[in-house]
């Protein structure tokens, strides 16, 4: 029912640069899949990623905090995720239900100590209503 993507600069994704994501009013109650999904480039220097993802249900208000803890590179060093120059991912939340006219909105940054990340070029949503 949405997915979108939202490039970061892959030379640095600032800490305080959070990116909003917003869906069109849902046609009818629903439980939803939510995915983040992210592009990595081989310039990454960690081999995890931590992002706090904050969705509120409009009209609702209803607030949700999640925190992923994205393992992107194995112990050994070799690339978890899928590609050649950029490497995929997905991460699973939690599935939610919403109802008939309900908007998510959803607020991503990332929780690294380094303020300046670089590494990171997109990272997206995807809901899947079943």
């Amino acid at each position: 029912i949405y997915h979108q993507y939202h490039p970061t600069p892959i030379s640095g994704w600032e800490k305080n640069d959070t990116l909003l994501f917003i869906t069109a009013p849902a046609k009818q109650r629903a439980v939803v899949q939510r995915d983040v999904e992210l592009r990595m480039a081989t310039n990454y220097p960690y081999q995890q990623l931590s992002l706090i993802v904050e969705q509120t249900t409009l009209p609702s208000t209803i607030r949700r905090r999640d925190t992923i803890n994205c393992q992107l590179i194995n112990p050994e060093g070799k690339i978890q995720g899928h590609g050649i120059n950029l490497y995929q991912y997905h991460f699973h939340l939690p599935d939610i239900s919403i109802n008939d006219a309900d908007s998510l909105h959803f607020r991503i940054r990332h929780n690294m100590k380094r303020d300046v990340l670089p590494g990171i070029a997109d990272i997206g949503i995807r809901l899947t209503a079943y």
